[in-house]
């Protein structure tokens, strides 16, 4: 058993994100999927659509919800999570280098995936200008 990761995003940025990082690892190491938020659809039933995403993916480890923007939709979505019967971490700001750096450490507890999507995320953010 592992931890799953799921991807709850405005539109397509967590689809992209995953097709992404397929294209650096082949088959991923963590069960990721995506759910995107649309804009012309009622919030409400996304959170219907993100419990059935999250009971489905758990298997036994947990469920570590990566959210594009905090106080905005798709991360209030992933909220109403953390209340599940099953363990649910969720972190805001999803970036390419914090999926890199979780999909690195697949044995990873929720805990631990979540400490490391938080240093992957904020170590990927760089002022480039003053590296060169």
């Amino acid at each position: 058993m592992s931890v799953a990761v799921l991807l709850i995003t405005h539109d397509d940025i967590g689809i992209s994100l995953i097709d992404s990082l397929e294209r650096m690892f082949g088959q991923l190491p963590l069960t990721t999927k995506a759910l995107p938020i649309r804009h012309e659809c009622e919030p409400l039933a996304f959170c219907y659509h993100a419990e059935n995403f999250c009971s489905r993916l758990n298997e036994g480890d947990g469920v570590l919800v990566l959210t594009d923007l905090f106080g905005a939709t798709p991360c209030n979505i992933a909220c109403s999570l953390v209340h599940n019967r099953y363990p649910v971490r969720v972190v805001a700001g999803v970036n390419l280098p914090m999926l890199i750096k979780i999909m690195n450490h697949p044995k990873g507890d929720l805990e631990a995936l979540a400490k490391l999507a938080l240093s992957g995320g904020c170590q990927g953010v760089l002022d480039v200008n003053q590296l060169m």
